[in-house]
């Protein structure tokens, strides 16, 4: 397992996924997200009525819909992810 990264994102719900996107995007590679659950998606992934995504993707979609656009460009770009983590600790010296 990686010892260092740039950038660790604690949480692989779609704010968190988003997050890995637009660093990835504006050049920072060296990501890893933690997600304490064992699927990415977050909470979406139970919410499975309309009403995402027609703002940022210009179409309505469900939960699982709108989280699985997320989890599709973290997968294209193969941004890294550990599933089933719990960070339990943020040290001042910045070690999880």
């Amino acid at each position: 397992m990686k010892t260092h990264v740039d950038v660790a994102i604690i949480g692989g719900g779609p704010a968190g996924l988003a997050a890995a996107v637009a660093c990835y995007d504006k050049g920072i590679k060296d990501i890893l997200i933690l997600e304490r659950d064992m699927h990415l998606g977050g909470i979406l992934q139970q919410c499975i009525h309309t009403g995402f995504g027609l703002h940022r993707f210009g179409e309505e979609l469900t939960g699982p819909e709108y989280a699985n656009i997320f989890i599709d460009q973290v997968e294209d770009r193969e941004i890294p992810y550990l599933l089933d983590t719990t960070v339990i600790e943020i040290r001042g010296d910045r070690k999880i």
